[in-house]
């Protein structure tokens, strides 16, 4: 009883405190001028893009912004500039994403005569030039995909898929132009899958030495071994990010060094590489080595691939090198990654394969091995090549890749792809897309999968605009976001900036209404339960009531836990407790 007092003499007394504080002798501004203001800071900042679509949503919502015509040709004009900038500094990168913002803005004329395609031919020219020739490559396929495609480009996509060494590309570019009636251009026979031998000097072991690692006074040796393959005769090549964390990783406090065994260096020898670039959504690393291979392995992002189609994997398991299985393409389209799908195979696999390639009967690269599950035989999985590929230029600017989003969480319906979060302070809610709305297109494509519109944001390099149709309370409506920066773990960015119970609900898959709650617990009834998600799989449903008694986020160990009371429909109302637990790293968000 007379801790209860004390605890009731605390409350009181902040109660009191809260009363007593002084209040601001200057008042805010009036909000529609608030708004006016923090527009024209967007603007003299620079970040004109994101006060493009600040316009944009206050225009649909009607708000009354003091001079908002005039900040909207002030932050139109800085657009204009910037793209001049661009290209007559030769940054055809940075020209391309201003170019997309203009056209998603319906201000084509900003970028006068210049079209896409000569942009594009310019950075493929430079990329060349300074001996990006897989980046180059890369640049001349996006050309083919674009309107208006000549015999000339084709020819060109060609010649440089023949100076990377890309057989595939070449293959596939020689069919297309043949089935066009167009004279391919001739080469090597591209019907020959390279000798195996051959395809083995293209792969290298990769080495990690983390020190001795000392448990219970006794100490030994600290080692990654991994896998990893030319993809560039200038010695690049390409691995997993989790077979090199340790050397990109800022937590990690210990020894680190990185070196790379070659499939015919005599036993014992390691040449040191370094790290250019990593990718932890993709798990996909990027090193090099001062190494001109004897041979690169090159893909196509327009492979099709299907259940049933042989395949083979060069890799380390367990350190033993040079070491080829075979196997077939499982399933397409598993949800293991937070952006895209993954294939699954049943190609024997084994710790010191991640990184290695997954090639198909031809000897073309579809994939890049980077998850297996001990505990199940031929239970394996991939990163597609069409997402590799996508990741490579980002991989070769150097350091930590960074990717675009639209910062909500998504989930698939009958009725569309249903926004069930957007993170505040982010695109989605900065442009009015929130809860409940539909997405239906982006830049004019409509899209009904998730791992689609995951992949059409992808194209988009922040800050960017990008046009987004919804479908707000029946009514459809065309919406400029300025995508920004992915977080690396998006739920963890939306527990920085929202409450537990509004993240419930794309972490755990169930939306709560609070009915009472008193300091960290709460009583809430579950609106609604996604179809698959953790709670579905716990037997949770809707009308439930619960009592949430505990709730813990390790984002060391990437988890959240939460421990409820429930009276769950299914069980009779039966009061139990259940605590149910998920990884910090989802799927659902764009």
């Amino acid at each position: 009883m007379k801790a209860r007092l004390i605890l009731a003499g605390i409350l009181l007394g902040l109660l009191a405190g809260c009363a007593s504080s002084p209040r601001p002798t200057t008042p805010p501004p009036p909000l529609p001028q608030a708004r006016a203001d923090e527009l024209r800071s967007l603007i003299t900042s620079g970040s004109y893009l994101r006060a493009l679509a600040g316009v944009d949503a206050a225009r649909r919502r009607g708000d009354a912004v003091p001079g908002l015509d005039s900040l909207a040709a002030q932050a139109r004009d800085s657009l204009g500039r910037a793209f001049t900038d661009a290209v007559n500094g030769k940054k055809y990168d940075d020209a391309l994403r201003l170019m997309g913002s203009a056209q998603a803005l319906g201000a084509a004329d900003l970028t006068g005569t210049w079209t896409e395609k000569a942009l594009r031919e310019a950075l493929a020219d430079q990329q060349h030039g300074s001996g990006d020739t897989v980046l180059a490559l890369l640049t001349r396929l996006s050309i083919l995909s674009l309107p208006g495609a000549e015999e000339k480009d084709y020819a060109a996509a060609f010649d440089e898929a023949s100076v990377v060494g890309n057989q595939a590309v070449m293959r596939a570019i020689a069919a297309e132009m043949t089935s066009k009636g167009w004279t391919a251009p001739s080469g090597p026979d591209l019907d020959t899958r390279p000798p195996f031998p051959r395809m083995i000097s293209g792969t290298v072991t990769i080495l990690v030495d983390r020190g001795i690692k000392v448990e219970r006074g006794v100490g030994f040796p600290d080692r990654v071994i991994g896998s990893g393959f030319f993809i560039d005769k200038r010695g690049y090549i390409l691995t997993n990010h989790h077979v090199i964390e340790s050397e990109v990783d800022p937590k990690y406090k210990g020894y680190s060094r990185l070196y790379v065994r070659l499939s015919d260096s005599p036993q014992g020898e390691r040449i040191p590489a370094k790290v250019v670039g990593y990718d932890s959504t993709f798990d996909l690393a990027l090193i090099k080595t001062e190494i001109t291979p004897a041979f690169v392995f090159g893909g196509y992002g327009l492979q099709v691939l299907t259940p049933g189609d042989k395949i083979f994997a060069i890799g380390s398991p367990a350190g033993l090198e040079k070491t080829i299985t075979s196997g077939i393409v499982s399933a397409m389209g598993r949800r293991l990654m937070q952006v895209g799908d993954s294939m699954q195979v049943d190609v024997p696999l084994n710790p010191g394969n991640s990184g290695g390639p997954l090639l198909d009967e031809q000897g073309d690269l579809i994939g890049v091995v980077f998850a297996g599950i001990q505990q199940f035989e031929g239970l394996n999985f991939a990163i597609p090549y069409a997402l590799v590929e996508k990741a490579l230029p980002a991989l070769y600017k150097g350091g930590q890749a960074v990717h675009p989003w639209l910062g909500m969480a998504v989930t698939e319906t009958d009725k569309g792809l249903e926004v069930i979060y957007a993170v505040p302070d982010e695109p989605a809610a900065l442009a009015g897309i929130s809860a409940g709305d539909i997405i239906e297109s982006v830049e004019g494509t409509p899209y009904t999968k998730l791992a689609d519109v995951q992949e059409a944001v992808l194209g988009h390099a922040p800050p960017s605009l990008v046009r987004v149709g919804i479908r707000h309370a029946g009514v459809e409506q065309s919406v400029l976001v300025c995508v920004s920066a992915r977080p690396e773990q998006p739920i963890e960015e939306a527990l920085k900036r929202d409450t537990r119970d509004n993240v419930v609900y794309p972490l755990f898959g169930m939306k709560l209404e609070n009915i009472g709650s008193f300091l960290w617990k709460g009583d809430y009834i579950v609106r609604r339960v996604i179809q698959g998600s953790v709670a579905d799989e716990s037997g949770i449903s809707v009308d439930d009531p619960l009592t949430i008694q505990d709730w813990q986020v390790d984002t060391d160990k990437g988890y959240a836990m939460l421990q409820v009371v429930i009276k769950k429909r299914k069980a009779g109302f039966i009061e139990s407790a259940v605590q149910i637990a998920t990884y910090l790293e989802t799927d659902n968000f764009i």
